[in-house]
This record gives structure tokens, C-alpha cells and sequence, in this order.
């Protein structure tokens, strides 16, 4: 039997008989914890201010299939990805207003979106320690794509869910050969299952991480064998999974959904190229500049590739980052309705990126000066950046030339590629100091500056989204469900001359919106989502619908910014000067109109512009029609009212045949007598522009129709 020592106690422990608390070390789960808190705070407050979906019609739909199910008024939708329609599902179940529905799909969202942080910061802990990990792990959720936490959009699921694949993914590249490596890859496969469930586009994850696969088996040749060995397995489940993939889709393209017209797209080859190489662009603005940039320089250093941490990292980051540009740089140049960069599309591999930049700066004998040399080169390819033609899909490459061209005027070209080459100084400053024995200078230089360009271009992205929004909530009743709360029932929207830019806010937020009718010629403005019913008004003021919609509705939603038309037998109506008018007619009377009034200059709305931030106010100066045309169905002759308010300069009013003259400044009215049976009344006016011109100040009927007293026509 061993004897045991016990030591002695100092004197002077023994004159304290408390000896001092040992301090206790902060898990460094604590940071991880405190940052994914702190994000979801920052973005759930962000997401809250929102004022309305901004994603035409990714949010739109998305909405409508987690509340109504897969058919849009009747339309059935090619939604095969449910995935994140399921994770939303429950606010609008629990909900039974669609207000708290859509900020509890945002908070879900935004719950999803910062989980990021967690296989971001537990990939790169083994690779560079728990304190500098913080850093890519930050990264994760500074980035323009963090803007999805306000959007009900699938990137807010698909996107976490890839980061945690492609982490999975680089730490069994990392552990290959070894037991605990062996379930991580497959793990990957599983979450790239469901990111492809919940976004179709991820299904170009598959021929991608084969392609990872086979290039951890080739990246370093004295661990071929070996590498190829542990992959064996997944590669030849990735290679059937891929084949199958291709028979399927090839032979049934119906299983992409609505995605499928993509199989049928033949563009150019030039074409294609051309909006590759504008994603690839894209890509390297959207990640801050120096992650694209330093990985760049490592692909091209056989010492970064037979690394045992920065290799995995280039394996996995290259085939993802690579298939996710050609894959929607195809999308692009097929499509044709978008001639513009789609940064959501090409942000999955960005997390991976953030890694791979904290281990190559702070180790810089894994580069050489030619390798530097090579990765400067996407930094010079940014001059070819033609100008930003839609400011809310190209968000990180705008909001750099936006904040750039404040300060000193340059087009988006010359901004990109002076902030490129300023990324690229810093990195090579950044290296310096590494290679001096100051890693983690080094690293905070680097990371620090992409997390100053990634907060500038998040800055402007936020104030862009939420003025553009604020703009729109602003000609909008207070109360976003106010056709729901003024409606007895069911209704249809009734389309006259043109779909109001409103209208699919009032649909995403209205339950009872459940038909769409348009009239026969082409409606202008956006087009109406869901199954469409054409219609008529006879001669006798009847509404004739095409067959096959039902019975005709007796509730109407008149959104119409120009059409205001009025029903006989009317028992119940509201209206709101931005909405438009809510009514419905008696249940047994036949659906009649009384009159129908095209006003010359429509509602007003904002202006959005694709390609500026400025917003047209609502009282800019437009060209209205010269015409008032107002068609009547009356029983019995009346008289029709048309007031004006004059404008600065007189003008005239030409109507049944007289000259009237509107004086400047004052209310003038405009009097006609009406037959009886149908007849439209024309008011030729001498004006066209919506500036110091009269305006209709109101437009009345009055006769035995009205019961002898007047009607407005106008609201």
C-alpha cells in the first residue's frame, strides 16, 4: 500500500482559514451564446421595424401557401421545396391575425438565420483557437444577407441550414480517416437534404460537394490512398444521388415545380458567361472583399491545399461558391427578366470563406507572392462591374458604390475596384504582421476591415429596404387589415383599368381577398398572383364573368387607383382613401352597376427606382388623360355634377357638346343632363399635367335613380 503526502498549509494560509476563491474561467460557449443572442436581438428588432414585405413575390407566396395552402385563389402553385413553408406554418395557425402571423414568421426567421454562428464558430475553433473563432463567427451574421431576417423568404431557413452542412462538411474533410470523422459527411448530406427541401436551388449542393469530395481525395498525394478510402462511401452515394438527380429532373422537370421552365432555358454561351462572371463579382463585393480575395490567393498555393485546416477549407469553399455562381448565372441569362446580380443566390459558401480567411491570415507561409498576386486579380476584374441596376437584389455591390460615390463620385465600377485594391493593401499589411509573430494583430486588421465594409453595406442595405418600405406604408391605412375588418365575408378584388401597386400588401395581409377579377383587354400595372376571372359590363350594367369561375361574388374589394364604380342594390360599403372601396350587394339582386367613372389622373403611389435609392414622392409632377369618361346604366334621366378646383391658370371643360371654363383658384361645377338607359359622358379637359392644373374635386349624380338626392360617383 502507496502512502499518500498531504502538504503542509503555508503560514500564511494558516492565518486565513478562507483562502481566496479560485477565479472560475468563462466557457467559451458563454461568447458563443452572448453573440447569437445579441444578433437575434439586433436583427428581431430590425425585422420588427419593417413596415412591409419587400420581396415580390417570394414573400407573397410563401405567405400564401403557409396560410391558404397550395392554391392561390383557386391556382394551384408548383411549390416542391415545403420545407420552410412548414417551419412558418404554425404563426399563421397560432395567429389569427395576419399582422402578428407575418412579425412571428419574421422572428422565426431571424431565430434560424443567427444560429449560424454556432457551426461557424465550432468549425473554426479547432483550426484557430475559441477566442479568434469568435471572429468568422461574427462575420456570419453582419453580411447584407442578414436582411432575410425581415424578409418570410426560404433563404431565412436554407441558408443556416447549408452553413451547418458545409461546417459538417470540412471537419470530417479535416478528421477523414479517423472514427470521428466518419459520421460527419454524412450528417452534411442529411442537411443538405432539408436546405434542398426547404430551397430547391439547393439541390445544386449535390454535384457540388461530390466535386468537394474528390478534390479532399486529390488535394494532397501522399494521403490519396487514405482520403479515398474514407470517401469511398460517400462518393459513391453523392455520384448515384447525382445521377438519379439528373434522370429525374430530365424526364419529369415538373419535380423543380415552378422552377421548371429552367430545363427548357438555351442561352448563349456568351450570355451565360456574362451573368457568371457578374454573380462571380457579386460574390466577392457581398463577402466584404478580402475573404473572396485571400481565398483566391490560397487556391493557387499548393501549400494552402495540402494543409490539414486550410485545404478542407479550399475543398469545400471553391465547388460550393463555384456551382452556386454558374448554377444562377445560368438562371439569369435563361431567364431574361432580370437583367441585374442576385446576391442571395451566391451567399452559401460565404460562412466557409470567413474560416478560411482567420486561417490563412494568420499563417502567411501558406501563400506566396504569386499567389498574391493571383488573388489580387478578382479585385481588379471589379472595374468591369457595369452600373447597379437593381439596388435591392444587388445589394452589397451597390451599397459599397453608393456609400463610395457620396464621398467622391465614382461610378460603381471605379468605387468597387478602389475598395477591392484597399482590401487587398490590408491583407498584405495583414500578412506582414503575421509573419512578424503577430497572428492575431494580423487577423484583427483583416477581419476587422471586412467587418467594417460588411457593416457599411448592411447600414445602407436596412435604410435603403426601410425607406423604400416606409414610402409604401405611408399611402396605406393604418390598419393593414382593414378590408378584413370592413368585409362580412369573402370578396373579390375587381380590376378595372389597372392593378394598384398596394394590391399585393392588401393580399398578403387580407384573408378574404379570395377571388381576382380583370377585364378582358390587358390590365396594367403588376400582375395579379392567383387564378384570374375575366369580366364585362353589359349594356344594361350586368357584370359578365367568364365561365368556370362560380357563381358571381356579391362583396367587392374596387382597389382600382383610376376606376371608382358604383352597384345597385348596394347594401353595405367602406372606403378608405388609399385602399379604395369595400361593397356588398343585396343577396338576391342581380350584380348591376350604376355608373363606372375613369378618373384622369390616377391614385397616387410612390415611385420606386430600381437603380437609386430616391423615392418619387407621391406629388410628383405626371401626365394625366385629357378625358373623364363616365358610362351610366340609369332607369330614369338625372342630372351628372363634375366639380373641379382650379389651378393656378384658367382652363377649359368641353362636355356634351359645351365649353365650360374653370377659373383658377375656385370650385367650379360642371352640369349635364343624362337619358335614361346607357350613356358615357366624356369631359374633354385642356390640361394633361398633374402640376398647378385643376383637379376633380368631385363627381355626383343626382335624379329618380338616387332618390332625388346626390350621389357621389367619386368617393
Amino acid at each position: 500500500m502507496s502512502s499518500v503526502r498531504v502538504a503542509e498549509p503555508s503560514a500564511g494560509v494558516r492565518g486565513n482559514p478562507r483562502p481566496a476563491p479560485r477565479r472560475r474561467r468563462d466557457s467559451p460557449w458563454t461568447w458563443v451564446a452572448a453573440l447569437y443572442v445579441g444578433a437575434v436581438v439586433v436583427y428581431g428588432v430590425l425585422a420588427l421595424r419593417t413596415p412591409l414585405p419587400v420581396l415580390f413575390p417570394d414573400e407573397f407566396r410563401y405567405a400564401h401557401i403557409a396560410r391558404d395552402g397550395l392554391g392561390w385563389r383557386g391556382e394551384p402553385l408548383g411549390q416542391t421545396a415545403r420545407l420552410y413553408v412548414f417551419f412558418i406554418k404554425p404563426a399563421w395557425a397560432v395567429f389569427d391575425s395576419t399582422v402578428d402571423a407575418w412579425r412571428a414568421s419574421k422572428l422565426l426567421g431571424t431565430l434560424a438565420l443567427c444560429t449560424q454562428v454556432v457551426p461557424v464558430w465550432w468549425l473554426a475553433r479547432e483550426m484557430v483557437g475559441p477566442r479568434l473563432a469568435l471572429a468568422p463567427a461574427a462575420l456570419t451574421v453582419l453580411g447584407t444577407w442578414m436582411l432575410s431576417s425581415a424578409e418570410t423568404a426560404t433563404e431565412a431557413l436554407a441558408f443556416p441550414l447549408t452553413t451547418a452542412a458545409l461546417c459538417l462538411l470540412a471537419m470530417g474533410l479535416r478528421r477523414a480517416g479517423g472514427a470521428s470523422g466518419s459520421w460527419l459527411p454524412w450528417a452534411a448530406l442529411g442537411l443538405v437534404v432539408l436546405a434542398t427541401a426547404a430551397r430547391i436551388q439547393m439541390a445544386a449542393l449535390i454535384p457540388a460537394v461530390l466535386v468537394v469530395l474528390l478534390l479532399d481525395v486529390v488535394r494532397d498525394p501522399q494521403s490519396r490512398a487514405l482520403r479515398l478510402h474514407a470517401h469511398r462511401r460517400p462518393l459513391g452515394v453523392l455520384g448515384l444521388a447525382f445521377a438519379v438527380l439528373v434522370v429525374v429532373a430530365l424526364a419529369d422537370p415538373g419535380i423543380a415545380g415552378d422552377y421548371s421552365s429552367v430545363f427548357s432555358y438555351r442561352p448563349s454561351l456568351g450570355t451565360i458567361l456574362s451573368k457568371t462572371g457578374l454573380q462571380l463579382l457579386e460574390l466577392v463585393a457581398t463577402a466584404g472583399f478580402a475573404p473572396v480575395l485571400l481565398a483566391a490567393a490560397a487556391a493557387c498555393s499548393p501549400a494552402a491545399w495540402r494543409d490539414d485546416d486550410s485545404g478542407p477549407l479550399l475543398a469545400v469553399f471553391w465547388p460550393v461558391a463555384l456551382v452556386t455562381v454558374v448554377q444562377s448565372g445560368f438562371f439569369l441569362a435563361g431567364y431574361g427578366g432580370a437583367p441585374w446580380a442576385i446576391g442571395r443566390y451566391i451567399t452559401y459558401a460565404l460562412p466557409i470563406a470567413f474560416v478560411l480567411a482567420t486561417v490563412v491570415i494568420t499563417r502567411p507561409a501558406l501563400l506566396t507572392r504569386a499567389s498574391l498576386v493571383a488573388g489580387a486579380l478578382p479585385a481588379l476584374a471589379l472595374v468591369l462591374r457595369p452600373a447597379i441596376a437593381m439596388i435591392g437584389e444587388e445589394r452589397g455591390s451597390w451599397a459599397v458604390a453608393y456609400r463610395v460615390h457620396q464621398v467622391l463620385g465614382l461610378g460603381a465600377g471605379p468605387a468597387l475596384l478602389l475598395v477591392g485594391l484597399i482590401m487587398a493593401a490590408v491583407v498584405v499589411v495583414a500578412l506582414r504582421r503575421a509573419a512578424g509573430g503577430d497572428p492575431m494583430r494580423a487577423a484583427a486588421l483583416a477581419l476587422g476591415a471586412t467587418a467594417v465594409v460588411l457593416l457599411v453595406q448592411s447600414q445602407a442595405a436596412w435604410w435603403q429596404m426601410d425607406k423604400t418600405g416606409d414610402s409604401f406604408r405611408s399611402v396605406m391605412p393604418s390598419d393593414l387589415q382593414w378590408v378584413d375588418h370592413h368585409a362580412s365575408g369573402p370578396l373579390a378584388l375587381l380590376a378595372i383599368t389597372q392593378n394598384a401597386p398596394q394590391f399585393d400588401d392588401i393580399d398578403y395581409f387580407n384573408k378574404q381577398v379570395t377571388q381576382a377579377y380583370v377585364p378582358e383587354q390587358p390590365l396594367l400595372g403588376r400582375g395579379i398572383q392567383g387564378k384570374r376571372c375575366t369580366f364585362k359590363f353589359t349594356l344594361t350594367g350586368a357584370l359578365s364573368a367568364q365561365r368556370g369561375c362560380g357563381p358571381l361574388p356579391r362583396r367587392f374589394l374596387i382597389n382600382d387607383p383610376s376606376a371608382r364604380v358604383r352597384f345597385r342594390d348596394e347594401v353595405a360599403s367602406a372606403t378608405d382613401r388609399w385602399t379604395g372601396r369595400v361593397v356588398e350587394i343585396a343577396p338576391h339582386a342581380p350584380v348591376r352597376a350604376r355608373s363606372l367613372a375613369i378618373l384622369p389622373c390616377p391614385r397616387r403611389t410612390p415611385g420606386y427606382s430600381a437603380a437609386s435609392p430616391d423615392i418619387v414622392p407621391v406629388d410628383s409632377p405626371i401626365t394625366c388623360s385629357r378625358e373623364l369618361t363616365v358610362a351610366l346604366w340609369l332607369d330614369a334621366p338625372g342630372t351628372l355634377a363634375v366639380r373641379y378646383r382650379g389651378g393656378r391658370t384658367p382652363q377649359t371643360v368641353e362636355l356634351a357638346g359645351r365649353t365650360f371654363d374653370i377659373a383658377p383658384n375656385t370650385i367650379t361645377t360642371v352640369r349635364v343632363a343624362v337619358p335614361k338607359g346607357y350613356t358615357q359622358q366624356r369631359a374633354l379637359q385642356s390640361w394633361t399635367s398633374s402640376v398647378a392644373s385643376p383637379t376633380v374635386a368631385g363627381i355626383t349624380l343626382t335624379g329618380a335613380d338616387t332618390g332625388g338626392k346626390p350621389m357621389s360617383l367619386s368617393w
